[in-house]
């Protein structure tokens, strides 16, 4: 993408020249919730973050960590294991000197849950060299920026529908989340695999100039937006439209 923003994998992006590892929605205290609700999602659901966390700090050894929306559901309300949970996440993060900045995308929750190590920081919003950082649903509407400064979204998670064959044969679909990159923004996939959006994006509606890219088979992958189908009709309608939507049909802003 550039020399100095890297894609990861584990669903994090790398600003090698400020030394930062960016994350997008982390959903700590979520093992806790889902626990006590007893959703019945395998321990390995809770375990994974953990790994990718650990695999991330040791290979990149980031002298900060931005923390973009939600570090748990329902932000702001800690209950059970939740709080003990939270704050071994954040003690993770910031190790002994590790400043961890959390960009919230909602003025209501500015605060979020109660943390009291004072490495721990909440912003409206974050610059680090030419990179603004936000958490907004909205993905192309973006205020143009001078000298190749780039908008950091991770408000609204990719998620690409491909064509790919069923084990009989015949034409079948997957979707698949990811990154995008729309010439004026990256917008990331969330830390939580399982709290991706329903967003589908349709080569249609994307600027010219964007960039896919595939989390698949612990790759990043691209993908050719201007070679991509439109998905089936039912599909399209698992993206999630604006308020003012009706009849199922995605308005004109509407985000896809």
């Amino acid at each position: 993408m550039f020399d100095d923003c890297q894609m990861d994998s584990r669903r994090a992006l790398w600003l090698t020249r400020a030394k930062t590892l960016v994350l997008s929605d982390f959903f700590f205290g979520l093992g806790a919730g889902r626990r006590r609700a007893l959703e019945g999602l395998p321990l390995a659901a809770h375990l994974d973050p953990w790994e990718r966390l650990v695999t991330l700090l040791s290979d990149y050894q980031p002298e900060q960590i931005v923390l973009l929306g939600n570090i748990k559901p329902n932000q702001g309300h800690l209950v059970g294991e939740e709080a003990s949970e939270l704050n071994a996440y954040i003690s993770k993060l910031t190790g002994k000197s590790r400043p961890v900045i959390q960009v919230v995308g909602q003025s209501d929750r500015s605060e979020g849950p109660a943390v009291t190590n004072p490495l721990f920081k909440v912003v409206d919003h974050l610059q680090i060299d030419s990179y603004h950082f936000m958490h907004r649903r909205r993905i192309f509407v973006y205020p143009r920026l001078d000298n190749r400064e780039i908008w950091i979204n991770g408000g609204v998670h990719p998620v690409f529908a491909l064509p790919v064959k069923s084990p009989s044969g015949g034409e079948d679909w997957m979707r698949v989340s990811g990154f995008l990159y729309t010439g004026y923004a990256v917008v990331m996939p969330p830390f939580m695999p399982y709290a991706q959006g329903h967003e589908v994006f349709l080569p249609d509606r994307l600027p010219k100039q964007a960039k896919g890219y595939k989390l698949l088979a612990d790759r990043v992958s691209p993908i050719d937006l201007s070679q991509l189908p439109l998905p089936p009709e039912h599909l399209r309608h698992i993206a999630r439209f604006t308020k003012k939507d009706r009849g199922g049909i995605p308005s004109a802003d509407a985000p896809l």
